[in-house]
């Protein structure tokens, strides 16, 4: 998605809608999310579902303002990498991994404090 609109000569209007969608669902997220839910337990399936509804939100905010430099993009990027974060993290425990945890859920997991005040 990031290189669609990254393009010189990105599109716009319908044109960015199609590509922007083709983007996301031509790399078989869905797909992906839909395996997880024959094989992983119930929080892996929820956080896989938190993810990819991070990229939709990721891919709306970018056909509504197609540039990273606006207002929305770092946030939706942020949360992204949160929610991709702590799904690896919720695996990694799923699989019995021990070791350091992934370095990138320190940075991007929301605290119990700032969690219950985004829930609200």
């Amino acid at each position: 998605m990031r290189s669609i609109v990254l393009r010189p000569d990105h599109p716009s209007g319908d044109a960015l809608f199609g590509e922007l969608h083709q983007a996301l669902d031509g790399a078989g997220i869905w797909r992906l999310r839909q395996s997880l839910s024959l094989t992983a337990p119930a929080e892996i399936i929820h956080l896989a579902e938190a993810a990819c509804d991070a990229l939709a939100v990721m891919r709306d905010g970018l056909i509504e303002e197609p540039h990273l430099r606006g207002d929305s993009y770092p946030i939706c990027r942020a949360e992204l990498w949160r929610e991709n974060a702590q799904l690896r993290e919720a695996m990694r425990r799923d699989l019995g991994m021990d070791g350091p945890a992934d370095p990138e859920v320190g940075q991007y997991r929301l605290s119990d404090r700032s969690r219950s005040a985004t829930d609200s």
